[in-house]
């Protein structure tokens, strides 16, 4: 059987095969936390993510709708949160397993979902198997990908995305059954609940029938995807509705956002950097903010939504050899990358003063549509690697990037303070810290340099080994991505992430059927030195995030807090206006009555902070001293 570019497809024995190992490659590069008892962990997961998933699977265990979250904001919407996810039909079945168990597992799957999807849309697309391999491991191992570990509600959505696309462009013997797929595909968007996935999703199906398919057929395959999307609608319509019902009663419905809080998380261009430097600002791997040189680049946060943009240096030299190539695809795969780059670039680019306009929609983070640049990258590569067999790029060019960033590498470490200084200035920042930057800068080029080297051997390995070339070159480009960004995903033990500290377990023998909630006092206090101490000194703010009671972490124990962190500006809009009143209260003098009349009986703070009025200390650590109040 031919593709469309004349290519014999690989007999599905061999498909099957290449399928399978792929698979088995996930579970070897994850084994820490597929075959042990440790989880992954930083970053957003056990301050947010983690509570609201450990809410929605508990619920689904105990046969129930996971309506409500009691432990958080004195109570808040939980189904229609769309950072939840909680229709997502695989919540349920996860239900069936120890809740550890079942956050190991989830990040791997749809990783390994995600790359079967670029795989089988590459081999559509009249590749053979080992290019789409070459652009599974793209997409699969990009930056992007392993970095959404963070973000587990957005995962489904980076592993839908090929599959929508492939079920688009597929020419199927019954357009029912086109139909039938795309619909299950857009419901099960939909009832993921994150609006950027399934609109990068929606909108990739759209580019590819005007740019790919039939000119003749266009009108009908627009209208079919149109009356899929339909349909899913009403498969997801208790997600759709409850959202919808929820919006109007959030804070950030009522009061609106700035520009400055949707926009928070975008791309600046000199982040695109990170296409050939993985690490070029910090190692924002290591889930130490000390480590980010470069928080201007990130309005001042540690980093973006996703650690790099790195997706392999052979992805990069496919799309600038591809430019111009004419193969099936193309034409998407191009309009895909850059509108991916200008949505997620341009926001960043507003004036100063335009940021505190108000949002024209409550929603956060166009950051998230870069995911379409990492799948247009894996595309590049895919259909590059046969093409690169008779056509590869000039070696020249090759050698001249390799060569570049081996002597910036040496020049940063033998000139780190002048080095540095550039840096610096490049990126906003001021010159305080040049040396310390050219050290750390040095180590990113020549580590860019090595990836850049592999990727130069797998191309001319291809070319000139007639037997071992494919074999040599696959390992080399599975190699580099692996290398650049499995360490984004960071496991510590479950005990670590999971545990009970000392002061929740004495509230389940002292409150066992958590009648009272807690208040998270450090929120009320000005940082103090143990506070920022405890900070600086905990990679990925386990113990500090578990400790402090001012997020959702003690969801994970059942213990209910009130005045917590809104992550989300998901809350009520009530309660956020009783959350403004709680602080102006907490600088008084006399906060007795209010804190006791919400039923705030236990008080958690760093031992160098005070108490606040009308609670009085019973028991303590080395680290915490734990309040209760005289009348709650």
């Amino acid at each position: 059987m031919k593709g469309k570019t004349g290519r014999s497809r690989a007999p599905t024995a061999r498909v099957a095969l290449v399928g399978g190992s792929l698979t088995l490659l996930f579970c070897i590069v994850y084994s820490d936390p597929l075959f042990s008892r440790r989880n992954f962990g930083g970053r957003d997961l056990l301050s947010y993510n983690l509570p609201m998933e450990k809410a929605v699977h508990d619920a689904y265990a105990r046969g129930r709708l996971p309506v409500w979250m009691p432990e958080i904001s004195g109570g808040r919407p939980l189904l229609p949160n769309p950072n939840a996810g909680a229709l997502y039909p695989l919540r349920p079945v996860f239900a069936k397993i120890p809740f550890p168990l079942a956050m190991r597992i989830f990040p791997p799957l749809h990783w390994v979902l995600a790359g079967l999807g670029v795989f089988w849309l590459l081999l559509s697309l009249g590749a053979t198997a080992p290019a789409a391999w070459v652009g599974a491991m793209t997409y699969a191992f990009s930056g992007v990908a392993v970095s959404e570990v963070f973000f587990p509600h957005i995962l489904p959505g980076l592993a839908l995305l090929p599959w929508v696309v492939w079920a688009a462009g597929r020419a199927f013997g019954s357009i029912w059954r086109k139909l039938l797929l795309l619909s299950c595909l857009f419901a099960l968007e939909l009832l993921s609940a994150d609006v950027f996935s399934t609109g990068l999703a929606f909108g990739s199906a759209v580019l590819w029938i005007l740019l790919e398919g039939e000119r003749a057929s266009r009108g009908k395959q627009l209208a079919l995807l149109g009356g899929s999307l339909g349909l899913a609608l009403l498969a997801a319509a208790p997600q759709v509705v409850a959202t919808a019902l929820w919006i109007p009663e959030s804070a950030r419905a009522v009061t609106g956002m700035k520009l400055r809080d949707s926009l928070l998380f975008t791309i600046s261009p000199l982040r695109l950097l990170e296409l050939v430097i993985p690490y070029p600002f910090g190692s924002t791997f290591e889930l130490d903010v000390s480590e980010v040189w470069a928080r201007a680049l990130f309005h001042r946060k540690a980093m973006g939504l996703f650690a790099t943009l790195y997706c392999g240096a052979f992805a990069l030299i496919a799309a600038v050899s591809l430019a111009q190539a004419r193969l099936r695809g193309m034409r998407f795969t191009r309009s895909l990358a850059l509108a991916a780059i200008a949505v997620a670039c341009l926001p960043s680019l507003l004036p100063a003063s335009w940021v505190q306009w108000a949002s024209p929609l409550a929603l956060r983070n166009p950051e998230k549509l870069v995911v379409g640049l990492a799948f247009a990258l894996a595309l590049f590569a895919g259909l590059a690697f046969d093409r690169f067999r008779s056509a590869p790029p000039p070696l020249p060019a090759m050698l001249a990037v390799a060569a570049l960033l081996t002597l910036a590498a040496a020049a940063a470490r033998l000139r780190p303070g002048e080095a540095g200084a550039v840096a610096l200035a490049a990126a906003g920042e001021p010159s305080g810290i040049a040396s310390l930057v050219g050290k750390k800068l040095a180590v990113a080029l020549a580590e860019a340099g090595l990836f850049w080297t592999a990727t130069l051997l797998a191309v001319e390995a291809l070319r000139r080994l007639p037997r071992a070339g494919t074999a040599v070159s696959l390992a080399l480009l599975t190699f580099v991505p692996i290398a650049a960004n499995r360490r984004i995903a960071r496991t510590f033990s479950e005990e670590a992430v999971f545990a009970p500290t000392p002061f929740a377990r004495v509230l389940s023998r002292t409150d066992p059927q958590a009648a009272f909630r807690t208040l998270g006092v450090s929120g009320y206090h000005p940082r103090s030195a143990l506070e920022r101490t405890n900070a600086s000194n905990d990679v990925g703010q386990l113990e500090y995030t578990r400790r402090n009671w001012n997020e959702y972490t003690a969801a994970l124990w059942e213990r209910g807090e009130v005045f917590n962190r809104d992550f989300d500006a998901g809350d009520l809009s009530r309660l956020e206006s009783l959350r403004r009143l709680s602080f102006a209260v907490g600088r008084s003098r006399d906060t007795r009555s209010f804190f006791g009349g919400l039923s705030l009986k236990w008080a958690v703070r760093f031992r160098d902070q005070e108490p606040l009025p009308g609670y009085h200390r019973f028991g303590g650590d080395a680290l915490m001293d734990w309040d209760e109040h005289e009348r709650a």
